[in-house]
């Protein structure tokens, strides 16, 4: 009697363990890495860590590469890419400028490693996370304490700025891969970028007088 009770115990355990391992809900297949699916981001610095120049990089097909900065597209079809295991290599025609080792979405090391310089990627969305959204933070110079407040508003393509009685979206910008934004007067020389990183909106705004340019940066967040 008691090897009967024993046996149906073992056998009452068993069941158990195979209804268990039946509901286990199995893991979702972790989605492959694909480069055309990011763009690099990269940043210039100086010695004060002021930002002085930066690129935004895209991966297309046939290898091509789309290079951004703050001035607009680079209109130069030299720039092509390829990335095998890990391993993203940028050339410019037929010489290879940087090779850069990518794990779990991050630039980890690059061959070209100039001081000041850094990469990150950046995935890209399928819609445009600026429409609809206001930012608060302000906008400053190399080397200045004072910031100069500033609230952005956006559509899904005008957006308005003022430090205060912030006005209807009234001028246009231009989206750049879901990630970026930029607004060219040329009237006015006056050149800015805003890209959205972290969670942040970052801002770089240029403008030209008498061969001379003033820059100026600034970090916004969401309200």
């Amino acid at each position: 009697m008691k090897t009967l009770r024993i046996t149906s115990l073992l056998l009452l355990l068993v069941s158990f363990m195979a209804c268990k391992k039946d509901n286990v809900t199995p893991e979702p297949a972790e989605e492959p890495f694909d480069i055309k699916q990011y763009v690099l981001v990269t940043r210039n610095a100086n010695s004060s860590g002021w930002v002085t120049d930066i690129q935004l990089r895209t991966f297309e097909a046939q290898g091509k590469c789309i290079i951004f900065a703050e001035l607009g597209i680079i209109p130069d079809d030299g720039f092509t890419y390829s990335y095998d295991n890990g391993v993203l290599k940028l050339y410019y025609g037929p010489g290879l400028k940087n090779e850069l080792k990518i794990e779990n979405n991050m630039i980890t090391s690059a061959t070209e490693n100039v001081a000041g310089r850094s990469y990150k990627l950046i995935k890209k969305t399928t819609d445009n996370p600026l429409n609809g959204n206001t930012y608060s933070g302000g906008w400053k110079s190399e080397g200045s304490l004072v910031i100069s407040v500033a609230s952005l508003k956006f559509t899904d393509t005008q957006y308005s700025e003022a430090s205060i009685n912030l006005p209807l979206p009234n001028k246009t910008y231009e989206l750049f891969k879901n990630i970026a934004a930029y607004k060219k007067d040329v009237t006015n020389n006056v050149y800015t970028l805003w890209l959205l990183s972290d969670g942040k909106l970052e801002g770089y705004r240029s403008t030209y007088s008498n061969n001379t340019k003033h820059r100026v940066t600034g970090t916004f967040t969401k309200r």
